[in-house]
């Protein structure tokens, strides 16, 4: 009986204990991820998505290539819109359930909300170009674009 109690207390321990910590993106990597978001770094730079009305853009799937081709997994933007990249990486965006500009559009900004203006991108619909100086660029629905960080 002792060995039964033992055992239904060690099991129900790993079920309560294996709850606990997990976020809504968790994909249990530890190879540079963090809830489905890009672990940052001292060398890295890190942006955010936001829309017009201030609210982040979470959730949006990207991958980049450095300099050298080297790929990286697949990241998400953390719920604060929040990107990191090391300078010089192209990280190419999907941004599948957004409208496309002008009814949807979103921003690349720095952490106290200024806009990034002339980031170089091309998305898959052709649109093109250099974000404004409020950090906008054009994209069509459902479109990815890269951005030359």
């Amino acid at each position: 009986m002792k060995k039964w109690i033992m055992i239904v207390t060690a099991a129900m321990a790993t079920i309560v204990l294996s709850g606990c910590g997990g976020g809504g993106y968790d994909e249990g990597y530890d190879d540079g991820f963090h809830d489905g978001t890009r672990v940052p770094e001292a060398s890295m730079t890190t942006l955010f998505f936001r829309d017009r009305d201030g609210f982040s853009a979470a959730g949006v799937h990207y991958s980049c290539v450095s300099p050298d081709g080297i790929v990286t997994p697949d990241y998400i933007t953390a719920p604060n819109g929040e990107f990191t990249f090391y300078p010089g990486e192209r990280c190419t965006f999907s941004f599948i359930g957004f409208n496309g500009t002008p009814d949807d559009p979103l921003f690349i900004e720095d952490d106290i909300g200024r806009g990034k203006g002339d980031i170089p991108y091309s998305c898959y619909s052709g649109d093109a170009g250099v974000t404004a100086p409020d950090g906008s660029f054009d994209y069509l629905v459902d479109d990815s674009c890269t951005f030359y960080l």
